[in-house]
């Protein structure tokens, strides 16, 4: 039988001698007469001629094809030029890791350390969000919050999937985009009840819960440390499609009660850096009009998505007053969260996550904003935030004012990141002084000593 990878390639008079090929080969298998094995062997070799005229057929129409006003040409091209980027052998804890199994365990060991929280403690805050998180768990959700739920009907399901792109790699479970694309109306269906239960039960299931991690070296690092591999994760299709409805909920709430804070422009309706940008710059060239010189400090947080206090959120989106059922579901979305690191047809055993949220989806931004939604600000400084990015800023005529308000503002931050676990990349966080001319005596600005 030919495989069905190869299915695309079948031309219709293939199709029609591979069942006459069949047909034969079950009358030898049968008779195990030699005439019958000789036509058995003729028609296999016009057929394989023939897949393969087909084969060439199609490429060379696919490359007639190309051309350079759609950027199909430079799309292929960049496809054949790109090389296949092969993981070294590895050093782990127990020497090199030499085999795509253990290379695939040796990361998968690494990410487990880098999906946990930051060493950092404030027993006040933690009681707090113990107390908090517990109590909501012990609350049962009324029938009347359960029965005001609307449902998701099918042809929103049919919208989100049409919108899908099919270039997007799978989960674990291997369904494709494009499989999702050529589902039949019954399975439309089914696949909607499937997420008016996941809202009704509020329960997200384990098995969408468990990404697969393709590594990837980051730029000029060494590729012999598995710590120098940058995770990205591919999640089911399903989940992803569901996470969507789950969105869509979330941002009603946040719209509603006008929740996020304006100075937070990441993954906001018709904000986008370039917004941010402009409103940094302008604050600046206000300044130079009045003859005051501008101090900022901008940020960077270490791990900022893989990093990220589950029950902290948990407690803030409480503390946010989300409806019950749907903070009920987004609890069993962020708990328990697994993933496995793939390499070649090598897949690593489970390993647990135990902070951040998994990536993949506009929710995965959102729901850090929230996290950081209440940041401190000052009166004296401009705040600026692009999801996990921050700017602080300040101006003044006397440099010392503007670094006396930059001062300030950090220190509320330092306490602020000790009691939600973040942690700062210092090497990476910079202090930048904006003035006309040269000036001798820089302001000092300080955070983390």
């Amino acid at each position: 039988m030919v495989k069905k990878s190869t299915a695309t390639y079948i031309h219709a008079n293939i199709e029609d001698l591979i069942k006459t090929r069949n047909k034969t080969k079950k009358a030898w298998q049968t008779l195990r007469n030699p005439l019958i094995k000789t036509e058995l062997n003729r028609i296999e070799k016009l057929i394989k001629k023939l897949d393969k005229n087909s084969r060439q057929k199609d490429q060379t129409e696919e490359l007639e094809a190309l051309n350079t006003e759609d950027g199909t040409l430079w799309r292929k091209a960049k496809i054949m030029r790109k090389k296949a980027q092969k993981i070294p052998a590895l050093l782990g804890e127990n020497g090199f890791a030499y085999s795509d199994s253990i290379k695939a365990e040796t990361i998968a060991l690494s990410l487990e350390k880098q999906f946990s929280l930051n060493d950092l403690s404030h027993r006040q805050t933690e009681n707090e969000v113990k107390k908090s998180t517990e109590n909501f768990s012990t609350l049962p959700l009324t029938n009347n919050q359960i029965d005001n739920l609307k449902c998701i009907q099918p042809s929103e399901v049919i919208k989100v999937i049409k919108n899908l792109n099919i270039k997007k790699a799978c989960g674990l479970d291997c369904i494709t985009n494009k499989m999702l694309k050529n589902l039949p109306c019954t399975m439309i269906f089914e696949f909607t009840e499937i997420i008016n239960n996941i809202f009704k039960f509020n329960y997200f299931p384990k098995a969408w819960k468990t990404a697969v991690v393709v590594p990837i070296l980051k730029p000029g690092k060494d590729p012999t440390q598995p710590e120098n591999y940058r995770p990205i994760s591919l999640l089911s299709t399903l989940s992803k499609l569901t996470k969507n409805f789950i969105l869509d909920k979330l941002n009603e709430h946040l719209a509603e009660n006008k929740i996020l804070c304006p100075e937070q422009f990441g993954f906001r309706k018709s904000l986008t850096t370039t917004h941010q940008l402009l409103r940094v710059v302008e604050y600046i060239t206000s300044g130079f009009e009045k003859g005051e010189c501008t101090g900022a400090v901008f940020l960077d947080v270490q791990k900022a998505f893989d990093r990220v206090w589950i029950q902290g959120l948990i407690h803030k989106l409480i503390r946010y007053k989300t409806p019950p059922h749907l903070l009920q579901l987004l609890k069993s979305y962020l708990e328990e969260k697994k993933f496995a690191v793939k390499i070649g047809n090598s897949i690593s055993k489970a390993k647990i996550m135990r902070a951040g949220i998994q990536q993949g989806g506009k929710i995965l931004s959102v729901l850090y904003s929230l996290y950081v939604n209440d940041i401190p600000k000052t009166h004296k400084t401009l705040l600026g935030m692009y999801a996990d990015d921050t700017a602080i800023l300040a101006k003044n005529k006397n440099h010392k004012y503007t670094a006396a308000a930059l001062n300030h503002h950090l220190a509320k931050l330092d306490d602020w990141f000790l009691k939600w676990k973040i942690a700062l990349n210092v090497n990476k966080t910079e202090a930048v002084y904006f003035a006309k001319g040269r000036r001798k005596h820089k302001p000092i600005v300080k955070i983390k000593n």
